[in-house]
C-alpha cells in the first residue's frame, strides 16, 4: 500500500497538466474563431465598414406582442370595480329568483272610539248657506235654481227724469204687469211732454211663460220714436235666439231674460229668498235686446232709504257696471215693505246721459 499512493500522485500530476495544455490550445481556437467572424482586424490594418439591409419581417410582430405580455394597458380601479359589478350582477341575473311571499290581507283596524267632526249648529248652516248663495248664475244647472214669487197684476206709474245732450226734461211711464200664475204679460210706454204735447219715446213689450223657477220669455219687442219695431224671439226647442232686425241668431241660455222681463225677474227671486242675496252677492243673467244678448252681471249693494210718494222705504239696490265702450250702467232699486217692488231704475250712458224712473203709484188690474 506505501509504494501505491507515490505512483497515484504522478497519475494525477500528469493528468492535470494534460488537461491544462487541452484547455489552452481550445481557447486559443475560439479567440481566433470570434477574431475572424466579428471581423477584428490584427493591428497596423486599416478597417473598412460595409453596410447592408437587415429584414426583420417576422421579429416586429414578436416584438409588439411580447411588449403586450411584458406592459399589458393598466385599469383603473373604478373600471375593475365596475367590471366586477357586471359579472356579480350577471351572475344574480342568470339565478332564477324565488318569488317573495304575499302578505296575508286583514281587514282594517278600526280605533276603538271614532272621533267624529262636531255637527254644525243651526245658525253655522245658515251661514254657509248664505256664504254658498253669494254668487248666482240664473239658470245655471250646476248651482241652485233660486226660487220666484211672482208679483201681484197691477198698472205701475212712474216719474221719469231724464237727459238729451245734457238738457234736462221730464216724463212719465207705465208699466202693465199681468200674470195668471202660467203666463205674463209686461207692456212699458214712457212719454214725456213738449209744448203741452205728450210723445211717446219708446215702448217695450215682454210675453212668455211662468215657472217656479221665474219668467220664460217668448217674444220681446222694442219701438222707438220715429222707428220700426224690432223684436227678439225665444225658441226653447232650438234653444236659440232669432232676432227680426237682420241679426244672426245666438245660443239661448237657460235662465235668459229680455232687458223688460229682468227687472220683474229679479224682483221676484229676492222676494222668494231675500236672505240668500246679501250685500256684495252677485247674480248673472243673459239679457236680450231687440238685436243682441249678453250677460248681466249684477251686485247687491247695501240696503238705501227711497223717499217715495207713500213714504219712506227701505230698498236694495243692485247695480250692473258698463262691461265695455259705450255701454249702460244700470242701477235698479227694490223696495224690501213692498214685497220688493221695482221702485226705482236709472240707466246712465258713457257720456252722462240717463233716465231716472221713480215709481209713483199702482192701479189693480184685471188679469
Amino acid at each position: 500500500m506505501a509504494d501505491f499512493k507515490p505512483l497515484q500522485t504522478k497519475q494525477w500530476l500528469a493528468l492535470l497538466a494534460a488537461l491544462f495544455v487541452i484547455v489552452l490550445i481550445a481557447h486559443l481556437a475560439i479567440i481566433t474563431s470570434a477574431t475572424a467572424q466579428f471581423g477584428v482586424k490584427k493591428a497596423g490594418e486599416t478597417p473598412t465598414f460595409s453596410t447592408r439591409m437587415i429584414e426583420l419581417p417576422a421579429v416586429v410582430p414578436v416584438v409588439e406582442k411580447m411588449a403586450e405580455v411584458v406592459s399589458p394597458p393598466k385599469v383603473s380601479k373604478i373600471t375593475k370595480i365596475a367590471k366586477r359589478t357586471e359579472r356579480t350582477e350577471s351572475t344574480q341575473a342568470a339565478k332564477p329568483l324565488a318569488a317573495a311571499p304575499l302578505a296575508p290581507q286583514s281587514a282594517p283596524v278600526l280605533p276603538d272610539t271614532a272621533v267624529l267632526p262636531p255637527k254644525p249648529t243651526e245658525a253655522a248652516e245658515a251661514a254657509q248657506a248664505t256664504s254658498a248663495a253669494t254668487t248666482a248664475t240664473i239658470g245655471d244647472p250646476t248651482t241652485t235654481t233660486p226660487a220666484f214669487v211672482a208679483l201681484e197684476s197691477g198698472l205701475h206709474t212712474y216719474k221719469i227724469n231724464f237727459t238729451k245732450n245734457g238738457v234736462s226734461n221730464q216724463g212719465s211711464a207705465d208699466i202693465s204687469w199681468r200674470q195668471d200664475g202660467e203666463k205674463y204679460t209686461l207692456n212699458l210706454l214712457a212719454t214725456y211732454t213738449l209744448l203741452f204735447k205728450n210723445f211717446n219715446v219708446f215702448e217695450q213689450n215682454s210675453t212668455g211663460n211662468i215657472s217656479p223657477f221665474g219668467l220664460q220669455p217668448a217674444r220681446f219687442s222694442d219701438k222707438r220714436l220715429n222707428r220700426s219695431e224690432v223684436a227678439a224671439h225665444f225658441n226653447y226647442a232650438s234653444e236659440k235666439i232669432i232676432f227680426s232686425a237682420n241679426k244672426p241668431d245666438v245660443p239661448l241660455l237657460a235662465g235668459a231674460q229680455d232687458r223688460l222681463s229682468v227687472i220683474w225677474q229679479l224682483a221676484g227671486m229676492l222676494a222668494a229668498q231675500p236672505a240668500r242675496y246679501p250685500p256684495g252677492s252677485t247674480l248673472t243673467v243673459q239679457t236680450v235686446s231687440a238685436s243682441d244678448a249678453e250677460p248681466w252681471l249684477f251686485t247687491v249693494n247695501e240696503p238705501e232709504t227711497l223717499n217715495l210718494t207713500s213714504g219712506s222705504h227701505i230698498a236694495l239696490r243692485l247695480t250692473r257696471n258698463p262691461r265695455r265702450e259705450f255701454d249702460q250702467k244700470i242701477e235698479l232699486w227694490f223696495a224690501t215693505g213692498l214685497n220688493y217692488l221695482p221702485a226705482r231704475f236709472r240707466f246712465t250712458e258713457t257720456n252722462g246721459d240717463y233716465v231716472d224712473a221713480v215709481w209713483q203709484s199702482i192701479q189693480t188690474v184685471s188679469n
